[in-house]
């Protein structure tokens, strides 16, 4: 999936067919309104990349369901969901990952890295660094799609399990794997692949971050998260999760207070925009969306 980034996608396309085992197909789902892109495959003498012009921005939720419905579609057991910026870190990710597919029944995704999700108060759970000093796997709640995400294409094609699209963006992977969870799947990672991941980006040991100053870019994206993860708790029947997400948001406004006073009521007017779209199932892209 990519999004106005051809110079970050070589470089990722160029890493992923560097793994030992790689895909048969690499199906590139360009959300850009520039041609760049575009223009960019067309120089790559490469017949295993294909390339699908969406024609608008579907966001990563989107270009996720188009990219799946396709591939499952072609028939292929096993699909990458790969964001253009996040390619595999290890050159044998791919190996390791696709050969616990093949010994785990059920297996319905496999990643590098995961997390678990506590349906009580509809927050992520980190994986302790004491669980990956183990061998063999672990199953989780959900995989990012920058953390090497396959797919097994049953999960599509038989159960009909497919990223919302009008999430756009922001736990569309956790929505997606709760369905898959649903439907009688396992989300799987390698304990050692994952140690060796958390390592490789010195997150050993990591201690829970201070509150820290966001820019507009990251406060969008975060109305985006408010709003989605509001969704999916009432979607899963987490009434509990619901209240105390609320809650937790609310209060967490206030600490936008301490860089002064216009960014903390831009955090405030953020959040309620956020719930007010939630209530009134205003979902998809926020065009215009203007915090000043």
């Amino acid at each position: 999936m990519t999004y106005e980034r051809p110079n970050i996608l070589k470089d990722t396309i160029d890493k992923v067919f560097s793994q030992t085992v790689f895909p048969e197909k690499l199906l590139i789902v360009d959300n850009s309104f520039t041609y760049d892109t575009q223009e960019l495959i067309s120089t790559i003498n490469n017949p295993k990349i294909l390339y699908h012009r969406v024609g608008y921005n579907s966001g990563p939720a989107g270009a996720a369901a188009i990219g799946l419905k396709v591939l499952s579609d072609e028939g292929y057991e096993w699909i990458y969901w790969g964001d253009d910026d996040d390619p595999p870190i290890f050159l044998n990710t791919f190996e390791i990952l696709l050969n616990i597919a093949k010994i785990n029944k059920n297996c319905g995704c496999i990643g590098a890295v995961g997390q678990w999700f506590n349906f009580k108060n509809g927050m992520m759970k980190r994986v302790p660094d004491e669980e990956l000093y183990k061998e063999g796997v672990l199953e989780v709640d959900t995989i990012a799609g920058n953390m090497c995400k396959i797919i097994n294409s049953d999960v599509c094609r038989i159960n009909n399990v497919y990223p919302d699209e009008t999430l756009f963006f922001g736990f569309e992977e956790l929505d997606f794997d709760l369905r898959l969870k649903k439907a009688g799947y396992r989300l799987l990672v390698d304990r050692q692949l994952y140690y060796a991941h958390r390592k490789y980006s010195n997150r050993l040991g990591l201690i829970k971050r201070d509150f820290k100053k966001k820019n507009k870019s990251l406060l969008i994206r975060e109305y985006y998260s408010i709003r989605n993860i509001l969704y999916i708790s009432n979607k899963n029947k987490l009434h509990l999760a619901l209240i105390k997400l609320f809650f937790y948001f609310f209060l967490k406004q206030f600490l936008g207070f301490r860089f002064g006073f216009n960014y903390g009521y831009t955090c405030f007017k953020n959040f309620f925009l956020s719930y007010y779209h939630f209530i009134t199932s205003k979902m998809g892209q926020r065009k215009n969306y203007n915090l000043e």
